[in-house]
């Protein structure tokens, strides 16, 4: 018996320690947010303005070589990017969502994905008409373009 007795007594040390943890942990998550809370902060708070987007517009305008009816196209295209942008953030923050039920993360995450599948079919139809304007060489440079910059990508997730 007393072989036993300090193999038992490690144990319930070590399940009680487990037990005080996940209680401490369940006590802070819901009342900070955690990670959630810090992303809608981010998503919810001053909105940079779209400088971003311009750079990377004017970076495709010269490397496609675009004429001004293809630019017009191209800033058609971004300015629908814009808008829905600000819509999703707008439908995603309005009400500001609570995180700190079960359900309120599962409706966040729905209005996440609406304002998302809105914010596609705003853009899809000025994508379209700014790809079909495109030659069949600049279709290849911008094809070849984000194929790059989607290696690019992947490779910072895999660091």
């Amino acid at each position: 018996m007393k072989r036993h007795f300090p193999a038992a007594a490690i144990l319930s040390f070590a399940l009680l320690a487990g037990a005080q943890a996940q209680a401490q942990s369940a006590q802070t998550t819901p009342a900070s947010g955690g990670r959630g809370a810090r992303m809608i902060e981010r998503l919810c708070g001053a909105m940079k303005p779209a400088q971003a987007w311009g750079r990377y517009a004017e970076r495709l305008s010269d490397r496609l070589n675009l004429d001004q009816k293809q630019k017009d196209l191209l800033r058609a295209w971004q300015e629908a990017r814009v808008k829905a942008r600000e819509d999703s953030r707008t439908a995603q923050c309005s009400p500001k969502p609570d995180l700190t039920t079960f359900k309120g993360r599962l409706d966040w995450r729905q209005k996440r994905l609406e304002a998302q599948l809105a914010g596609f079919k705003a853009t899809r139809a000025p994508l379209e008409a700014f790809y079909a304007g495109l030659s069949d060489q600049q279709k290849a440079s911008w094809d070849a373009f984000r194929e790059r910059r989607g290696e690019r990508r992947r490779g910072r997730r895999d660091n």
